[in-house]
């Protein structure tokens, strides 16, 4: 039974060249799926796997004979593309430096977006990590601050509805029926962002995107993962770093466009598709001078296994 996708609904196809293919199993090896298994010294294509061909390409990647091809699930051979040369690769160092420049800038400055800065980032995005291809998350792209603006004002439309719905007294009656930390969310953090992106919107301010120039809007489709979607937002956001570009992933805007149908469709996401994550850009109005350590909460579960 192939994994389901909105597009695909037939596994991929794995076809070996037997002429040229030096049966090395590095292939069988990689192979996620168990769609590629090596016996007696032969590398053979079986159709028992749980779940099929799933089209990642790892074979037709490793294979150094060029002896493997994968077609179906959006994957061809004309998708491979060489490595970048070690030189070209970023080290632990200029990493860390890229992930630590990166701050969330929400005052950006008057210079709108090149279109080119835009699709760059989201093709850089592309190479996020999914959980089981192909891609099942797709992007929309707003270009210049009027467009942003009108979908700041549909997203304060919703949150105004959402005040009047959510009242207080109305709140501490959901309280048995929520538990404790969903209603503390509710009346001290959705509320009170609520207020103030009504508030801002009143006095001409603009809380929900900042006026930014620019906005990406990832979704997700049904058979895939809301992490997914989030990735490649997270992706998108170290690219836009690495142009020199700020961002900040806005999470206050999904939960109001996804309830919004009219206003997904007039978006271009998809009738089954849910927008999960939006990542405000722009060039910086101001530059920071520092960095900050942040910290996780971690243990060492060795010991603690062993027991």
């Amino acid at each position: 039974m192939p994994v389901m996708h909105s597009l695909y609904r037939e596994s991929g196809k794995v076809r070996i060249d037997a002429g040229i293919c030096k049966e090395c199993g590095s292939c069988a090896r990689i192979c996620p799926a168990e769609v590629l298994k090596a016996h007696n010294g032969k590398v053979q294509v079986c159709s028992d796997s749980p779940f099929g061909c799933i089209a990642c390409g790892h074979c037709m990647m490793v294979c150094p004979e060029g002896a493997i091809t994968v077609t179906g699930r959006g994957i061809s051979p004309e998708d491979l593309l060489p490595l970048p040369a070690a030189e070209k690769k970023a080290g632990p160092e200029q990493l860390a430096a890229l992930m630590q420049s990166r701050r969330s800038v929400r005052r950006f400055s008057d210079k709108e977006v090149a279109s080119e800065l835009l699709e760059c980032i989201v093709e850089m995005a592309t190479t996020a990590p999914m959980g089981i291809p192909p891609w099942d998350i797709g992007c929309v792209m707003i270009r210049g601050r009027e467009e942003v603006q009108r979908l700041a004002a549909e997203v304060v439309k919703g949150y105004e509805g959402f005040l009047k719905m959510f009242r207080p007294w109305l709140l501490s009656l959901m309280r048995p029926f929520v538990g404790k930390a969903r209603y503390v969310m509710f009346l001290h953090f959705l509320r009170p962002l609520a207020e103030t992106y009504v508030r801002g919107h009143r006095e001409g301010r603009d809380h929900v995107f900042y006026e930014a120039p620019a906005l990406l809007i990832f979704h997700h489709s049904p058979y895939a993962d809301i992490s997914d979607a989030m990735i490649a937002c997270t992706y998108a956001m170290l690219a836009a770093e690495s142009l020199g570009l700020g961002s900040t992933i806005i999470g206050g805007a999904p939960p109001i466009i996804q309830r919004n149908r009219a206003l997904c469709q007039r978006l271009g996401v998809p009738a089954d598709s849910t927008p999960s994550a939006c990542l405000i850009l722009g060039h910086p109005a101001t530059h920071f001078r520092r960095t900050i350590r942040r910290r996780f909460t971690c243990a060492d579960a060795v010991d603690r296994l062993d027991a």
